[in-house]
């Protein structure tokens, strides 16, 4: 009977980190994608803009960026490459977008849970 109970508690783990996963899967986004391509996919999928509430203490090219309708970017460097970083929230979960070039190819993500 105990080795039963076991099994059915793994197997109850098993399902919510898997649920826990496919909330969170984000094999979707590809480096070299551009950003407001993948946008709609992300709003799509529950991902929320995290608006720069202080973008007057960003750079030029992010106040930029943000006039343009893209409150989640966080900040941008306009050198060799132009870089810029984008925010979106779901649930506890932060999303880091990392993009380059003037096109906003997305170069790197992360996903961070919050407490």
């Amino acid at each position: 009977m105990q080795t039963l109970l076991k099994l059915i508690s793994a197997f109850v783990l098993l399902l919510a980190s898997a649920h826990a996963l496919a909330a969170t899967d984000l094999s979707f986004i590809k480096p070299g994608m551009i950003h407001q391509v993948l946008r709609p996919s992300l709003l799509a999928k529950g991902w929320q803009p995290v608006p720069n509430l202080a973008i007057q203490n960003s750079s030029l090219y992010a106040q930029e960026i943000h006039s343009l309708g893209l409150s989640e970017v966080v900040d941008c460097i306009s050198m060799e490459i132009d870089a810029c970083t984008f925010q979106y929230r779901k649930n506890k979960q932060v999303l880091t977008i990392k993009t380059i070039t003037r096109q906003g190819e997305v170069a790197s993500f992360k996903v961070k849970t919050l407490p």
